[in-house]
């Protein structure tokens, strides 16, 4: 195929959904014999030889012939490189990664919330000026649908590089000669829409009625400071035995709170597509879920144990069933083991050309 594929993303984090799904998809179309860059507002350090600043791009011989494609991996705002990508004359392929709606963070980051208003803005403009869709779940398609895209294609995307480090030996005992009940574990970004209030109820419900000696572990960096010092107030009103809140970790020591974990617990209320519930269920956990959190129900495909409120005794009541009966907690890794399989079957590689191919032929 003579035309290169050149690929545009706001960010491109280390180790982050977005960032490895565009860093795969590259792979994917240079393994093809397409060649293309990566140009990207912000670089992690990391990543700093991954990617280029995109003002540059028009410098390019290819992107002065118009004969290039480009790929968009949408999924916040930008710095006016949306508005850059959009006025082009290439055609484009949009992957839709879904917005999370910015009244989650009105209240503890309204600058972050601006920006994801921003990002809506843009992905009108997108809509209207794009040739090929995708998206990372029927759940974000029917945004790209009401904004009047016709044809989405729904592809899951890329998987991060899952947990394969060895448990931190030190770390693992630790967790185990200090445990006295349930672990309950719940891995993420500390962030308005992923539940975190909720999850501290729940868990106060369960500690209440269920297991005084159960421990809740949060790990995962820490957002923005009005909300920490809301959770952690909440946390102190609720009571502060038994949560922990971890920040980020090194793999190791993430592979230790996996393997000695109970239950993963998600109460998100906002998922494009889960790509943490995936990584509990590689890592072998039952995953109990709240249902009403995106394309969280999507996401699972009928695996994990999934509840349709936020109810705290519910969640709670949940939980204890599947930690307490192993039975049960059979049937839900045979479950997971099912969706894995499915999931890891997706012939995105196969996919990602082919809406190169029909984008550089529209």
């Amino acid at each position: 195929m003579r035309h290169e594929a050149h690929h545009f993303l706001p960010s491109l984090g280390y180790r982050d959904a977005v960032g490895s799904h565009t860093l795969q998809t590259h792979r994917a179309l240079a393994a093809a014999g397409v060649k293309g860059a990566i140009w990207a507002e912000e670089v992690h350090g990391h990543l700093a030889r991954a990617a280029h600043p995109p003002d540059r791009y028009p410098r390019l011989r290819s992107a002065r012939r118009g004969t290039n494609v480009l790929v968009y991996q949408a999924s916040t705002g930008s710095r006016g490189m949306a508005k850059m990508v959009a006025a082009r004359p290439e055609p484009k392929v949009v992957y839709y990664h879904n917005i999370t709606p910015a009244r989650f963070f009105e209240h503890y980051a309204p600058v972050a919330a601006l920006n994801l208003e921003e990002g809506r803005r843009e992905l009108e403009t997108m809509a209207a000026t794009g040739q090929v869709f995708m998206a990372n779940s029927e759940y974000s398609a029917l945004d790209l649908k009401d904004l009047g895209v016709g044809d989405v294609t729904v592809m899951p995307p890329y998987l991060p590089p899952t947990v394969d480090a060895a448990p931190n030996p030190t770390h693992a005992e630790w967790l185990r000669r200090s445990k006295r009940g349930t672990d309950i574990l719940a891995v993420g970004r500390i962030v308005p829409n992923k539940g975190h209030f909720h999850l501290l109820r729940m868990f106060a419900a369960y500690r209440a009625a269920v297991d005084p000696g159960a421990r809740l572990f949060l790990v995962g960096s820490w957002g923005p400071d009005p909300y920490m010092r809301a959770l952690l107030a909440l946390r102190d009103r609720l009571g502060r035995e038994g949560v922990a809140f971890c920040g980020s970790v090194t793999e190791a020591t993430l592979a230790a709170h996996y393997q000695v974990a109970d239950v993963y617990v998600s109460l998100s209320e906002h998922e494009g597509f889960g790509l943490p519930l995936v990584e509990a269920m590689r890592q072998g956990r039952p995953v109990v879920a709240y249902s009403g959190g995106g394309a969280v129900a999507e996401t699972m495909g009928g695996a994990g144990l999934l509840v349709g409120t936020l109810d705290p005794a519910t969640v709670a009541e949940t939980v204890a069933r599947v930690a307490a009966d192993d039975g049960l907690r059979s049937r839900v890794l045979a479950a997971q083991a099912r969706r894995l399989t499915v999931l890891d079957s997706v012939p995105r590689d196969e996919l990602v050309v082919a809406a190169v191919r029909r984008a550089a032929g529209a």
